[in-house]
């Protein structure tokens, strides 16, 4: 690891609940998310593009601010309609947020099983941050 490498925001993700929504592909899905960094974290949006586990984006409006420690709960309708017994692997969670002031996203990856009605039960197996725009080009001048 290099010296002054930023590591990002750091936060817990979990599940808190579920229940039927109004279709019968839908769900709609609480999340628990703890900030467990020092500085405090802006959520502005969150999304979950998997296919078989997926919700469109949703701004938050007003955005949420954790101070360290702090947590907040994230509704999300989700659309899904695997059989019971299915895994669904590497569904994610995506955080955009403010941390601090400048801006990240934080992903949540989730493995999905599918319980005896149908109904999604997530895990979350790794949360990782990267900067949003680290990878745009520079242009090079000789």
């Amino acid at each position: 690891m290099s010296k002054g490498r930023t590591t990002g925001p750091r936060v817990l993700v979990g599940q808190a609940s579920r229940s039927r929504g109004a279709a019968s592909n839908q769900w709609l899905v609480a999340w628990n998310i703890q900030n467990l960094d020092p500085t405090p974290i802006q959520i502005l949006a969150g999304r979950l593009p998997h296919s078989q586990f997926w919700g469109e984006e949703k701004e938050l409006s007003p955005s949420i601010k954790l101070l360290p420690n702090e947590s907040a709960q994230l509704n999300f309708s989700v659309t899904c309609n695997e059989p019971p017994g299915t895994v669904v692997e590497n569904a994610f969670l995506i955080l955009r947020v403010l941390w601090p002031e400048k801006p990240w996203r934080i992903f949540a990856r989730l493995r999905v099983v599918f319980d005896e009605q149908g109904g999604p039960q997530a895990a979350t197996e790794l949360v990782t941050a990267q900067p949003i725009g680290f990878s745009e080009g520079k242009e090079i001048t000789s």
